[in-house]
């Protein structure tokens, strides 16, 4: 097989049908569809997405390994968007460490350790349950409440501007600027509309001018908060470049951002229609770790992720040319049979589970303590604050991003516990 234009029937076959992932028909809930693909082929090429789609857990994993299937998606799409306006875009997005190979992504990512570790994350227990306790308040008065708009969006968007040192009044205006540039991050090598690419491009720019002053200000007057940190981050002689900078701490602004607020959304959600699991979970706090897991499994935030084959991969049987994408199918994987007894079932004791939500292999989530440590306290803190809590309706609307799939709004009543 010489790669993704001349696929053998005999050895994989194309899939038939509507696209699979960026189906919004699916979008409500996609994992019979998955299922359904998945007993037909473990991993196949799509041939209107001109891109192998991977949707068994242990190939997933042996992918996320195999350092012939590059993150660096950029290279190759880039030549796909020839507007000049967009340079700028793509240079910043070449410069996530999660688009970089070795040895420029260890490099990346020792530095950003290394400014997470001066930030002391790990102690940042009391002020998310102090931001927590305050998003939550109005509606111990009120009896309701939006998941959504009152909890899940604006707490992961506070935490994390306040360890990165994003001042207040610029929370609001931050927060538009990294769901533009998401949107872009997230499904540029895939499925993207000129729309979102210019809001993509215009939300760096003017990220990028913001952020250039703050650095200036912070290499004179060092502060004690991760953009600091990441300033002043140095190893083995090495530091970050501006644009390294720029490009990163938007990355860390995303991750600590969107993801988690789907955690809540979709936990919560998963949690209220399974109300023997929360009875548990109120019965036994103790289980929150494992909740938590177990929530990110069921319902992955991000539902799948890409690669670019460098070379010629052989994965499942399937022979994947050199320069095809392969989109990793994380929500696939969370739900496949093989790897998890009843795998549509939520328990939120579930052990082991070893699920990819945060990746896996070398590029794993450099969020992923910072994400488990606010998933466990928020979700404690809902429990903490309401006896009771019931969906509003029953008509749920998910948004449009397939990838970073999650309810619009989540309308509950609550009961303030005594």
């Amino acid at each position: 097989m010489q790669g993704a234009g001349t696929i053998d029937m005999k050895i994989i076959p194309v899939r038939e049908g509507p696209p699979m992932i960026f189906s919004l028909e699916h979008i409500d809930n996609p994992y019979p569809h998955y299922a359904a693909q998945r007993e037909k082929h473990g991993i196949y090429f799509d041939e209107e997405m001109k891109a192998w789609i991977v949707l068994e857990h242990d190939l997933i994993v042996a992918a996320f390994k195999d350092a012939r299937l590059s993150s660096d998606r950029v290279t190759k799409f880039r030549g796909k968007f020839s507007d000049e306006k967009l340079k700028p875009l793509f240079n910043t997005l070449s410069l996530l460490m999660l688009q970089r190979d070795e040895p420029d992504h260890t490099r990346l990512r020792n530095l950003v350790h290394y400014a997470f570790k001066r930030a002391a994350v790990d102690n940042y227990d009391d002020n998310i349950r102090r931001l927590a306790r305050e998003l939550l308040a109005p509606a111990i008065q009120s009896g309701e409440m939006d998941l959504v708009a009152d909890y899940a969006v604006p707490l992961p968007i506070l935490v994390i501007s306040e360890i990165v040192g994003i001042p207040a009044e610029d929370r609001k205006q931050v927060k538009a600027w990294c769901d533009a540039f998401s949107i872009v991050a997230l499904n540029f090598y895939a499925n993207i509309s000129d729309e979102d690419l210019e809001a993509g491009a215009v939300a760096v720019q003017e990220f990028t001018d913001y952020l250039k002053e703050k650095v200036e200000k912070l290499h004179r007057e060092p502060e004690d908060n991760l953009l600091s940190a990441l300033v002043h981050a140095e190893e083995d002689g090495d530091k970050l470049s501006l644009d390294e900078l720029v490009a990163n701490t938007l990355l860390l602004l995303n991750a600590g951002n969107e993801t988690t607020s789907c955690l809540l959304t979709n936990g919560t959600l998963a949690l209220l229609r399974n109300p023997d699991e929360l009875a548990r979970l109120r019965e036994n706090p103790d289980l929150i770790r494992t909740a938590v897991e177990e929530l990110l499994r069921f319902d992955s935030p991000p539902q799948f992720i890409g690669r670019m084959a460098a070379e010629e991969v052989e994965l499942g049987g399937a022979t994947i040319g050199e320069g095809d994408l392969v989109l990793l199918v994380l929500g696939a994987a969370g739900r496949d049979p093989k790897t998890y007894e009843a795998p549509d079932e939520l328990h939120i004791d579930r052990h082991p589970n070893h699920h990819v939500s945060f990746g896996s292999g070398h590029h794993i989530c450099a969020g992923i303590q910072l994400a488990r440590l606010e998933g466990r306290i928020a979700f404690e803190m809902l429990l903490e604050t309401f006896a009771d809590m019931e969906l509003a309706t029953d008509d749920i609307k998910f948004g449009h991003n397939v990838n970073l799939r999650s309810p619009a709004a989540l309308p509950l009543k609550v009961t303030p516990a005594r």
